[in-house]
């Protein structure tokens, strides 16, 4: 049994995995509401036609998300977290880790106490909150690790019924890619947020009663249920009903 006319939230929707997972729940029939919550809205999406589920946007101030953002998340069965920046983005070490950790904190905090049941986040390969690092830029990597790791221990500390952690390695971002991802691609094993999205969706609409409350999803993992799941091409055409396959039960 699958869940459905569930309500799902998207933080972090503008980003690559977050537009996907966007693009992807409008138009896919377990799902009869998603809501952006971000500074900006997603404008790649669907058109209104094509969507099977209503699409509500809400812009709030993320550094005041724990009051802004409250009344979007209730209700919600679960919320997708997909926020995080880079480096140079944020413009600092500590601009970055207030995206990639006290964002998702707050975002989580906000999501237990209007009783969302299950958080299902997109952290990275290698994420461990105990990881030594410092903020000097020769270290970051390590310092991408903590931060990611202390993002999970953040979501975990709030005691959901149900905690999902995809942890992708090298992302394929489509358009986004940046200049030495692409390189990277041509040489490291990557996985498509597309994929990476479905596979997030795909988890979301089990029965909650067979799974484990708290769930890891390593990239390796990842990668082979790829390749086992008959993954559609991408959004249903208008009047045309995509082929959702189930999710493999030893995932």
């Amino acid at each position: 049994m699958t869940m459905s006319g569930l309500t799902a939230v998207v933080l972090g929707a503008t980003g690559a995995v977050g537009e996907a997972l966007t693009n992807q729940l409008v138009v896919h029939p377990g799902f009869k509401r998603v809501i952006t919550v971000g500074r900006r809205v997603v404008e790649n999406v669907p058109a209104e036609p094509e969507r099977t589920a209503e699409l509500v946007q809400t812009t709030v101030n993320m550094d005041a998300f724990e009051v802004e953002a409250k009344q979007a998340l209730t209700g919600a069965d679960i919320v997708f977290c997909a926020l995080g920046t880079t480096r140079k983005a944020a413009g600092s070490a500590d601009a970055y880790k207030k995206v990639d950790h006290g964002y998702v904190a707050a975002s989580a905090k906000v999501a237990k106490e209007v009783g969302v049941p299950h958080f299902s986040l997109v952290s990275a390969q290698g994420a461990n909150h105990k990881c030594p690092a410092n903020n000097l830029p020769l270290f970051h990597p390590l310092l991408y690790i903590k931060t990611k790791g202390m993002a999970e221990q953040a979501v975990l500390e709030q005691g959901f019924a149900r905690v999902s952690i995809f942890r992708p390695g090298l992302l394929d971002r489509g358009d986004k890619t940046r200049g030495v991802e692409k390189m990277a691609l041509c040489v490291l094993s990557h996985i498509n947020v597309k994929d990476v999205a479905r596979l997030m969706i795909l988890d979301a609409i089990r029965d909650p009663t067979t799974v484990q409350p708290i769930m890891y999803f390593e990239m390796d993992e990842l990668l082979k249920v790829v390749k086992a799941v008959d993954l559609p091409p991408g959004p249903s055409k208008l009047g045309q009903e995509p082929n959702y396959p189930s999710i493999p039960p030893n995932f």
